[in-house]
């Protein structure tokens, strides 16, 4: 299944905003998922609050990514989420694997 990493902006860190960031992303640790959520959607690591920025981290499986738009824009109409930055990663036998093709070319 694909992975991504996924980085969130958040409207900012003040204690509304935290409490409802910590309490969504605390139940999703937990497997507690809104029901705009796709089934298939399993955090895989994280989250992490950055030091630098109003930001979180986390990393995610899923099928397709498109399928959590409703349950990110709900967040961003609450004004807990800004935006969001999705970067589908491969893991090392992948990178491994595409260094060999290009060693074989």
């Amino acid at each position: 299944m694909p992975i991504f990493f996924n980085e969130v902006w958040l409207k900012d860190m003040s204690a509304p905003v935290m409490k409802g960031v910590v309490d969504f992303l605390g139940n999703l640790r937990q497997g507690v998922k809104p029901h705009n959520l796709p089934s298939d959607l399993k955090l895989l690591a994280g989250p992490w609050l950055s030091n630098e920025e109003a930001k979180v981290c986390f990393v995610f499986e899923i099928n397709d990514p498109t399928s959590t738009f409703e349950a990110f824009a709900e967040r961003v109409a609450a004004g807990l989420f800004t935006r969001r930055k999705l970067t589908l990663v491969q893991n090392w036998d992948g990178a491994r694997s595409f260094a060999a093709y290009l060693n074989s070319r």
